[in-house]
């Protein structure tokens, strides 16, 4: 039996470890909620870690408006490093008890036999960003790649790494562009809008059939930037591979794990039109010309020298998650 704890239940990635564990008859699943247990509180992170007993943490909760946080960077590393030093310091409370039950239900059925001391130890997974990078190469970041965060959200994600490192059976994966069918999210966002610009003109349509004059049944278009690209990730399809990753028993460190390829984000606007069956144009605009107060990495796919588990395309992610928003639409009718 395997203990886990997941940290930002409800959100996208909680959601999906939580809805993948479920079919575990071998795992029990504590969820942390943020209403519950505020991570930037010590006390009450460290109850929830000694209640839930935990062979692997899945740290998902984050801190994670990035326009927000160049007025407010204070929070940010308050949540995402303070909160993370938090789970690191209760972990080290957990693991010192001497009546601690640990090492024997980890998800890999060798990790406790290691003649490594920290294999005894549980995991902490936590989940980082590839707003960590710069943007300056012309090809995927790679593991080793030296960090440089142009952004306050950037500088709180790293932040976060070093003190998931500071834990000895610390493990950090780098995503990139996450969705999912829920939460708030880019191909949610786009098939909104889109779908939007459709009942409009629909409506514009109606009212030129009445004989009101001057009204164009074309959809308005979207304007989408094109200068920035990187790796969009389901969210589903990455709790699959983080778990793929600690069935093998990795060595603590930082793994890249996002959907495979990449595009910009004008690129993955028109696939989810596309695909979802949206007659809207979708025009390109510069990142200066959205004028956002954060700046973003120009280039930020990310790939793993590190043999991480290798994500579907992100084209496939794409198709998966308005699957499932059109049968959560069905049922919800």
């Amino acid at each position: 039996m395997t203990r886990w704890l997941i940290t930002g239940a409800g959100g996208q990635l909680a959601t999906a470890f939580a809805d993948l564990l479920a079919g575990d008859p071998l795992a029990t699943v504590t969820l942390m909620r943020e209403e519950e247990t505020d991570l930037r509180d010590t006390d009450a992170v460290l109850r929830a870690v000694r209640a839930a007993a935990p062979d692997v943490v899945l740290h998902t909760a984050a801190y994670t408006a990035v326009d927000a946080a160049e007025s407010d960077e204070a929070t940010a590393l308050a949540v995402n490093d303070g909160g993370t030093a938090n789970l690191v310091a209760a972990l080290g409370h957990l693991a010192a008890r001497p009546d601690a039950d640990r090492g024997t239900h980890g998800p890999d059925a060798g990790r406790g036999g290691h003649s490594d001391p920290d294999a005894d130890l549980p995991l902490l997974v936590s989940f980082s960003s590839d707003y960590v990078f710069d943007g300056h190469k012309d090809r995927p970041y790679v593991e080793s790649d030296e960090p440089s965060p142009q952004s306050a959200y950037g500088r709180s994600k790293l932040a976060q790494e070093r003190a998931t490192l500071a834990w000895p059976a610390g493990i950090v994966v780098r995503t990139a562009w996450l969705f999912s069918p829920i939460g708030t999210n880019f191909v949610k966002t786009i098939v909104r809008l889109a779908g939007e610009r459709v009942a409009q003109a629909r409506e514009r349509a109606g009212g030129e059939s009445l004989g009101i004059p001057n009204i164009s049944p074309r959809p308005t278009p979207l304007r989408v930037v094109d200068d920035q690209v990187g790796s969009p990730t389901y969210a589903p399809h990455l709790a699959a591979g983080v778990v793929e990753l600690l069935l093998r028993g990795p060595a603590p460190g930082i793994y890249h794990i996002a959907g495979s390829g990449a595009c910009s984000w004008l690129e993955l606007a028109r696939e989810i039109v596309t695909r979802a069956g949206l007659p809207v144009e979708v025009l390109p605009q510069t990142t200066a010309e959205l004028g956002r107060p954060a700046p973003r990495p120009a280039y930020s796919a990310l790939a793993s020298e590190r043999g991480a588990p290798v994500l579907p395309p992100w084209h496939d992610g794409v198709a998966a998650c308005l699957a499932a928003l059109a049968g959560d639409a069905k049922e919800s009718t």
